[in-house]
C-alpha cells in the first residue's frame, strides 16, 4: 500500500507578493504584477516586460556566509524554504533528519553571478572571479543550500526539465512518500532569469514574447498570443506523510491524490497528454467531471495552448481552466508548485484566481476560461504541467476536511 501525502505548508516569493496573503491577495483579485523591467536598461531589448521581483531583501531570510556563496535564484529558495517550514509549523529538531527530503526544479541556473562572473573575468582578471562561482550557478545549488542550512540528510534530487522542471520535483518527492523513503519533503522550484544574457538566451528560443507593455505581454489561450513572459520567484511546498502530519496535528492544506509523468513523441500533438490526465483520474478514482478547476501550463506559445486545449477537450466533457501565471510571468521550474499553491488556496478560500490579458480567447464548446475571480467550492483539482519538449506532468490534489482528519 502507498501512502498518503498530504501538504501542510507553504513559502512563496513572487511578483504579485512575498508570502503567501501578499500573493493571494494580488493573485485572487486578478492583479497583474507584470512590469517594464528595471533589472537593467532593457529599452534596446526585444523583451521589455517581465514578473520581476522588486521587494526582496535577501538579509531578512539569509545568513551572509550563503549570501555571498549563492545566486539569486538560490536565495529566492532559501527564503521559500524558511517561509515554507514556518507556514507548516516544521520543528526540523524534532525531525529525523534522515528521513527528510528536498525535492526541488530548477531550469536555467544562476544567471545573476554567471553574469558578473562573465565581467569579473574578462575586465578585473581572474583573481576578482567569485570562488564560489562554480557551485554558486549550477542548478543543483537551492537543493544543497537548503540541506546545509537545515541539516537536512533524507533522500534528496534537483530537477532540470525545461517548463516542468518543478512539477517534475513535486512528482518524485510524493513518490519518496508514497514509498516510504521519507516523512517529510520540501519541494517546489525557484528561477531568477532576469539578467542580459539570460533572458538573450531565453529569447532565442523562440518562446518569449516580444513584450512592450504590459497589457498585451502574456495572453495564454488566445489567438493572439505571442509567446512567454517570463518571471522569477520560488515557490517551496511541505509535502507530509498523512500520519506523521497528524502525529503532530499539522495544519492540512489538501491531499496529493494523484500524480502522472509522460512524454509525447511529438511535441505538437497531445496523445500522451491525455494519456496522463486519464492515468491520474483513474489513480485517483474520478471521473473527468469530479474535477472542479482545470491549473493549465498556458504557456501562450500557440503550438503548445493549441496542443493543451485539444487535449483537455479530449479528456473533458465540460471544464473550466485557469492560468494565474498570466498575472506574475512563467516560472519555469518554480511553475508547477506555484499552481499548485493556488490550487490548494482556491480550495481554502473558494476563489479560483483568473487568466488576464485575453482579447480574443480560443473558443471551445467544452473549455472555458475563467477571465475573472471565480467564487465556487473547490474539492478537487488538476494542475498540469507540460515542458517545450512534450514532457507532461498532471497532479491532482483533493481538499482535505475535518472529517478526514
Amino acid at each position: 500500500m502507498l501512502k498518503r501525502v498530504v501538504i501542510t505548508g507553504m513559502g512563496i516569493v513572487n511578483p504579485s507578493g512575498i508570502g503567501k496573503e501578499e500573493f493571494w491577495n494580488k493573485v485572487s483579485r486578478g492583479e497583474s504584477a507584470l512590469r517594464q523591467i528595471t533589472r537593467f536598461d532593457a529599452s534596446q531589448f526585444p523583451v521589455q516586460v517581465a514578473g520581476e521581483i522588486t521587494d526582496f531583501q535577501a538579509d531578512d531570510f539569509i545568513p551572509r556566509r550563503f549570501k555571498v556563496k549563492t545566486d539569486l535564484f538560490t536565495h529566492y529558495a532559501l527564503a521559500a524554504a524558511q517561509l515554507s517550514l514556518a507556514d507548516g509549523d516544521v520543528d526540523l529538531q524534532q525531525e529525523d533528519l534522515h528521513r527528510v527530503g528536498v525535492f526541488l526544479g530548477n531550469n536555467a541556473g544562476g544567471w545573476d553571478i554567471c553574469e558578473r562572473g562573465f565581467y569579473e573575468l574578462y575586465k578585473q582578471g581572474a583573481s576578482y572571479v567569485n570562488p564560489w562561482q562554480a557551485t554558486a550557478w549550477f542548478p543543483t545549488a537551492p537543493q544543497g543550500f537548503i540541506t546545509i542550512r537545515h541539516g537536512i540528510k533524507g533522500y534528496s534530487k534537483s530537477f532540470v526539465c525545461d517548463r516542468a522542471s518543478g512539477a517534475c520535483g513535486i512528482y518524485f518527492g510524493v513518490r519518496s512518500i508514497q514509498m516510504g523513503y521519507n516523512d517529510l519533503v520540501l519541494t517546489g522550484g525557484t528561477e531568477a532569469p532576469l539578467t542580459p544574457f539570460g533572458m538573450t538566451c531565453y529569447y532565442e528560443t523562440g518562446d518569449l514574447a516580444a513584450a512592450k507593455t504590459p497589457e498585451d505581454a502574456y495572453q495564454p489561450f488566445d489567438q493572439e498570443s505571442n509567446g512567454i513572459v517570463l518571471g522569477e520567484g520560488s515557490t517551496i511546498l511541505i509535502l507530509e506523510e498523512l500520519e506523521h502530519a497528524r502525529a503532530r496535528n499539522a495544519r492540512i492544506y489538501g491531499e496529493v491524490i494523484a500524480t502522472s509523468m509522460t512524454t509525447d513523441h511529438n511535441p505538437e500533438q497531445g496523445l500522451a497528454m491525455q494519456k496522463g490526465i486519464r492515468k491520474a483520474l483513474s489513480q485517483a478514482e474520478l471521473t473527468p467531471d469530479d474535477i472542479d478547476i482545470v491549473f493549465a501550463e498556458g504557456s501562450g506559445c500557440r503550438t503548445s495552448d493549441r496542443v493543451e486545449l485539444e487535449s483537455f477537450e479530449e479528456v473533458f466533457d465540460q471544464t473550466q481552466v485557469t492560468v494565474p501565471k498570466s498575472m506574475y510571468g512563467h516560472l519555469y521550474g518554480a511553475s508547477g508548485a506555484t499552481e499548485l499553491a493556488c490550487a490548494l488556496l482556491a480550495m481554502e478560500t473558494g476563489v479560483v484566481p483568473p487568466t488576464i490579458n485575453l482579447k480574443k480567447p480560443l473558443t471551445s464548446d467544452s473549455v472555458e476560461i475563467v477571465q475573472e475571480p471565480l467564487v465556487r467550492q473547490v474539492s478537487h483539482a488538476l494542475v498540469q504541467s507540460r515542458a517545450r519538449e512534450g514532457v507532461n506532468v498532471s497532479i491532482i490534489i483533493r481538499s482535505f476536511t475535518d472529517q478526514d482528519q
